[in-house]
């Protein structure tokens, strides 16, 4: 069996740590024999704008804990623990063969392949380099020290580490739009008012310089393309997007970039349509959603058709069984869910189970 969270956001006042430290109690200690792997699926810990030493050292008992049951912990890092990858197991545990830290693991239960991913992926599929630089440099932004107060000084003393696609266009924003961007991307956890489609729609908006399509997976062109046309083919039951149709325009000819930018235009056509008040139901346009996220992850990562994503990141529990895709939810507040995976299904349940 499988266990997958995500989302604690431990250090943040608005973590229901409490609620964590009981499911580690009476679930996953009464169950660590049938339990043979429990992925941490990113954002973890908070250490945005924090003391990430402090942070760490404070919840550093819950993964001493977990690791001390028996079974494999793969910790996947998020956005807002971005920096975690940079730590060793050795670093965080006393068992550091139960133990691994990567942006992502591929795992295998009852016959199936299940792919784990925090989420951001999906969300800043099209500028995910410049957004984990952008993620990585909040984790060092530390506002009890001057020096390392602002996103944008750090970001510009680790300039080695970034391309200098990203350099460039770091050094073309105004004071105006790096505060725009600090703003929405570097916002509260709670509190926001906005929907899906308005968020993804501004966080495009402000980002756009930075459309940068990450090509370095040995990924097929080939599949890219029958997965855009199969989507192309389906949107006879969606509702009537132009640029969703425009995927019927693609070719076998066409590079990965030229993939990428008619995707990016459907992924902006199906958020703006979404946005425009036109009705139609939720749960319909939800699934071409999640149909499209896939697909993104197929762009910022290998996913492969036959996997089933389980990912955190939307703070919203679901399973979608028609397009292999789970949402763990998050301990924020007093929401707690977690995804289940045994002998090759998922389910996701609130904690404590009802």
């Amino acid at each position: 069996m499988i266990i997958a969270v995500s989302d604690l956001h431990l250090g943040d006042p608005v973590s229901n740590r409490n609620g964590f430290l009981s499911f580690i109690d009476k679930f996953l200690k009464p169950n660590c024999n049938e339990i043979s792997e429990l992925v941490l699926l990113g954002d973890i810990l908070d250490l945005w704008r924090r003391n990430t030493s402090s942070v760490i050292h404070d919840n550093l008992d819950i993964l001493k804990d977990v690791c001390n049951l028996g079974f494999q912990v793969h910790y996947i890092v998020g956005n807002h623990d971005f920096i975690m990858k940079e730590f060793g197991p050795e670093e965080l545990t006393y068992n550091p063969k139960n133990m691994t830290v990567s942006d992502g693991q591929v795992l295998t239960n009852g016959g199936s392949k299940f792919r784990f991913v925090h989420g951001h992926q999906m969300s800043y599929w099209y500028a995910l380099p410049f957004y984990e630089a952008f993620s990585r440099a909040m984790c060092i932004v530390n506002e009890e020290i001057e020096d390392a107060s602002n996103v944008w000084t750090i970001l510009q003393k680790h300039s080695r580490n970034l391309s200098p696609f990203i350099i460039e266009q770091i050094h073309e924003l105004s004071e105006v739009e790096k505060a725009q961007i600090d703003k929405k991307l570097a916002g509260p956890l709670i509190g926001h008012s906005s929907t899906i489609e308005e968020s993804l729609l501004e966080d495009y908006k402000l980002l756009q310089k930075f459309v940068n399509f990450k090509e370095d997976q040995a990924y097929s062109v080939n599949s890219l393309y029958n997965e855009m046309i199969s989507l192309s083919s389906e949107s006879g039951n969606s509702p009537k997007i132009e640029s969703l149709a425009g995927l019927g325009k693609v070719t076998q000819e066409n590079s990965f970039e030229e993939l990428a930018s008619k995707f990016l235009n459907a992924w902006i056509g199906v958020f703006q349509w979404m946005n425009s008040g036109k009705k139609t139901k939720r749960e319909e346009i939800m699934q071409l959603v999640r149909r499209f996220q896939r697909i993104a992850l197929m762009f910022s990562t290998n996913l492969d058709r036959d996997e089933f994503v389980i990912h955190g990141h939307g703070h919203s529990n679901h399973v979608d069984f028609e397009n292999q895709i789970a949402d763990s939810g998050c301990w924020i507040g007093k929401k707690a869910s977690f995804i289940q995976i045994d002998e090759g299904k998922v389910s996701c349940t609130p904690w404590p189970i009802r």
